[in-house]
C-alpha cells in the first residue's frame, strides 16, 4: 500500500469516531434512550463483525487469548456506555473533549506500569492537555452538568485502558479475528448493563432505531480499527498520531454544523491548546530521532 492510500485510511477511521458524538445527540433527540443506542450499536455492531469473521479461515483461539481479547473488550464496552451516558447531559463538543484527555491518562497509566516517570515532553503535553480541557469544556462555568462530566472523564479512563491492554495482547492476529473476540466482550458487557428486552422491541423498530444503530455500529466498531489496522503499518508512529487527532476537530465541527451548537471563544481557544498538547510531544521528539538517524548514517559512510 502507499503512503497517500495509508494515510487516507487512517484519517477515514479517525473522522467515523469523530462522528459518533453528533449521531447519538440526533438518536436521542428522536426519543430514543441510552439504552437503545448503546444496546443496539454494540448488537448489530457485533452482528456485522461476525459476517465478516465468517470469511476466516479460522475462528477458533486457544481459551487464554481468547479470554483475554474478551476482557480487553468489556473495557470498550465500558467506554461506550460511560461516554453515551455523559452526552445526556453535556453536549457532544464537550463529551468528546473530555473523552480525548486519554492522550495523558494513558500516559500516567503507562508510567504506572512500567514504573518509570513521563518523559518532559509528554509531562508538559499533559499540563497543556488540561489547561485546554477547562477552556474547551467550560469547566470554569457554572453550566457544566457535574454528573455527565465524570462519565466522561470515566470514559476516557477506561479507553486508554483499552488502548492500553489491546497493543499488548495477540497482535499477531488477523484484525477482523480479534476484533471479533474483543467486540464480544463489549457486547457482553452492555448486553448487561441493557439486556436485550430493554430496546430490541416493536416500537423501536418502528420508530426508526436501525437509522441510528447501524451507523454507529459501523463507525465505532467496524471501519475504525479495519481501517487503522490497513493504514497504520504503513505509516510512521508520529503520522498515525496526527491523523488520529482529527477525530477532535471532526466531532466539534459536526456538533457546531449539525448540531447547531454554540462554543465561546475560549472553548475554541482551549480546541487550539488541546491540539498542541498532542502534537507537541510528537515534534519534541522528531529531532532527536532525525539526529539519531544522521549519526548512524555518518558512521556508517565513515
Amino acid at each position: 500500500m502507499n503512503r497517500s492510500k495509508a494515510t487516507l485510511f487512517v484519517l477515514i477511521g479517525a473522522i467515523s469516531y469523530g462522528v459518533l458524538s453528533t449521531i447519538v445527540k440526533l438518536a436521542y433527540a428522536a426519543g430514543f434512550d441510552s439504552a437503545t443506542v448503546s444496546g443496539s450499536q454494540f448488537l448489530f455492531g457485533w452482528l456485522m463483525i461476525f459476517i465478516l469473521a465468517l470469511f476466516t479461515k479460522n475462528l477458533r483461539l486457544a481459551p487464554t487469548t481468547a479470554m483475554k481479547l474478551v476482557i480487553i473488550g468489556i473495557s470498550s464496552g465500558t467506554t461506550g456506555y460511560l461516554y453515551y451516558q455523559s452526552l445526556q447531559t453535556i453536549s457532544a463538543s464537550v463529551a468528546i473533549i473530555l473523552l480525548f484527555q486519554f492522550t495523558w491518562i494513558g500516559v500516567v497509566i503507562d508510567s504506572i506500569i512500567s514504573k518509570r516517570l513521563p518523559s518532559r515532553a509528554h509531562f508538559l503535553s499533559a499540563i497543556l492537555l488540561i489547561g485546554g480541557a477547562i477552556l474547551a469544556s467550560a469547566a470554569y462555568t457554572s453550566s457544566l452538568d457535574l454528573r455527565g462530566t465524570l462519565f466522561g472523564l470515566g470514559a476516557a479512563v477506561s479507553f486508554s485502558i483499552f488502548l492500553l491492554a489491546s497493543g499488548r495482547v495477540a497482535n499477531h492476529l488477523p484484525v477482523i479475528k480479534k476484533s471479533f473476540y474483543m467486540m464480544t466482550g463489549g457486547l457482553l458487557f452492555v448486553m448487561i448493563m441493557y439486556p436485550p428486552t430493554t430496546f430490541l422491541s416493536e416500537t423501536n423498530f418502528e420508530n426508526g432505531m436501525l437509522l441510528y444503530a447501524l451507523p454507529l455500529g459501523l463507525f465505532a466498531l467496524i471501519l475504525p480499527p479495519l481501517l487503522f489496522a490497513a493504514g497504520a503499518p504503513h505509516l510512521s508512529p508520529a503520522s498515525v498520531s496526527l491523523l488520529g487527532a482529527a477525530e477532535l476537530p471532526t466531532a466539534v465541527i459536526c456538533s457546531v454544523l449539525i448540531l447547531g451548537e454554540h462554543l465561546m471563544g475560549s472553548q475554541w481557544i482551549g480546541i487550539i491548546i488541546i491540539l498542541v498538547g498532542i502534537f507537541y510531544p510528537i515534534y519534541a521528539h522528531a529531532p532527536k530521532q532525525k539526529t539519531v538517524t544522521a549519526s548512524h548514517n555518518q558512521r556508517d559512510f565513515s
